[in-house]
């Protein structure tokens, strides 16, 4: 399983794929399996989610071995207290996702702050070249510094819609909310950052 993470999260880092709507669905039988103490069906849930999870921990820490460590203790957390999750609207990847909000929040009350989304929007190592990555520096720069004025609720919209490549039902249900309130929040986080990237420039 080790060997799976560290593949997983370092192929994360520089890949950006959409979520199939049945990854961010109930998997009933694979939960129920996990529940009942089966490794092997952890494991296909380890390896449906890891690297959104540690998509997720990187926008929201400043280096990626914290996401990588901040991953590890998330799915440990999860395989013990398993028998407690419940579908209640909210699918298994959304649960994962509470408890890396909750992961994030112990660390920073142990440690510093950490810088919120610090590298959502930054340049995978095979991407564009360094002049091209100096012409568009200070937009990302910008950019950066714009959306860590959003709510959380902003930010987890605008990282999922937009990074990880999600259509608004899928958002929904990943974050137990209906179309509607994902919509609003991101009409509010878009017109915020256009706000603040406005006066920036001006």
């Amino acid at each position: 399983m080790r060997k799976g993470r560290d593949d997983g999260l370092r192929s994360g880092v520089a890949k950006v794929t959409a979520l199939p709507l049945e990854v961010a669905g109930p998997v009933p039988d694979v939960i129920a399996r996990a529940k009942a103490g089966d490794r092997v069906a952890f494991a296909e849930l380890y390896d449906r989610h890891v690297d959104s999870v540690y998509r997720y921990l990187l926008y929201r820490v400043r280096e990626p071995s914290d996401a990588e460590d901040l991953a590890s203790e998330v799915f440990t957390r999860a395989f013990a207290n398993i028998h407690r999750y419940r579908w209640q609207g909210k699918s298994f990847l959304a649960w994962l996702y509470t408890i890396a909000r909750n992961a994030v929040t112990d660390r920073r009350r142990r440690e510093r702050p950490m810088v919120d989304l610090d590298n959502a929007y930054g340049v995978a190592e095979d991407g564009p070249t360094a002049h091209e990555r100096a012409v568009h520096g200070e937009a990302v720069d910008a950019l950066r510094g714009a959306v860590k004025h959003l709510t959380v609720e902003q930010q987890e919209v605008i990282v999922l819609r937009f990074v990880e490549n999600m259509s608004s039902r899928q958002v929904a249900q990943v974050l137990g909310k209906n179309e509607g309130a994902i919509r609003a929040l991101q009409f509010r986080a878009l017109g915020r950052l256009r706000k603040l990237l406005t006066s920036e420039v001006a």
